[in-house]
């Protein structure tokens, strides 16, 4: 067994003879090969793909993040009575009257 190791390290059995199990063995290898490089090949391009993707996802929560700031700005009575300044439209200074409707009973 030990022997068999050593002589296929060595690269004995390409040199002494050429026969059907050599040539099985060399394409078995070589397509073994083969099929390591293409499942890098198709990881590495997913790992550039999934970080594509997270780059346009932070950028679309950056942008959700800022658009909800501007709304809660744009909601706020200090901005709502700026805006309204022009158009020459204060806050009431009396308050609301509560108005109680009964039943005609």
């Amino acid at each position: 067994m030990r022997n068999k190791i050593i002589d296929i390290v060595a690269g004995k059995f390409i040199l002494e003879r050429t026969n059907i199990k050599t040539v099985r063995f060399v394409l078995f290898v070589f397509f073994l090969a083969i099929i390591m490089i293409y499942s890098s090949h198709s990881v590495d391009r997913k790992i550039y793909d999934i970080n594509k993707i997270n780059n346009e996802l932070s950028g679309v929560e950056n942008s959700y993040l800022k658009v909800r700031k501007e709304l809660m700005n744009s909601k706020m009575e200090s901005t709502i009575r700026k805006k309204l300044v022009d158009k020459k439209i204060k806050p009431s200074l009396d308050p609301p009257i509560k108005i109680l409707i009964t039943n005609g009973k």
